[in-house]
């Protein structure tokens, strides 16, 4: 059993239950339809985090706002 969340705008039935609009529910893993479901981005799964997820986005941030701002110094020479 796992936690998943309706992202769509409407109501969705999955394994017997009903989850309306960004409401979350308990369902098994094995249920009809819910791969289907995930995959088309209906339903996500809520708690956990993922393998690629980084504890801290700072250092990525700051790398990115160097690189923009090189090629505007270059253009201002």
């Amino acid at each position: 059993m796992a936690k998943y969340r309706n992202e769509s705008l409407g109501v969705v039935n999955v394994g017997g239950q009903f989850a309306a609009p960004k409401q979350t529910l308990e369902v098994d893993d094995k249920a009809p339809g819910l791969a289907r479901m995930v995959k088309r981005g209906v339903l996500s799964k809520v708690g956990g985090r993922t393998a690629g997820a980084k504890p801290d986005g700072k250092a990525e941030k700051g790398g990115e706002t160097q690189k923009a701002e090189q090629p505007q110094q270059n253009a201002a020479e």
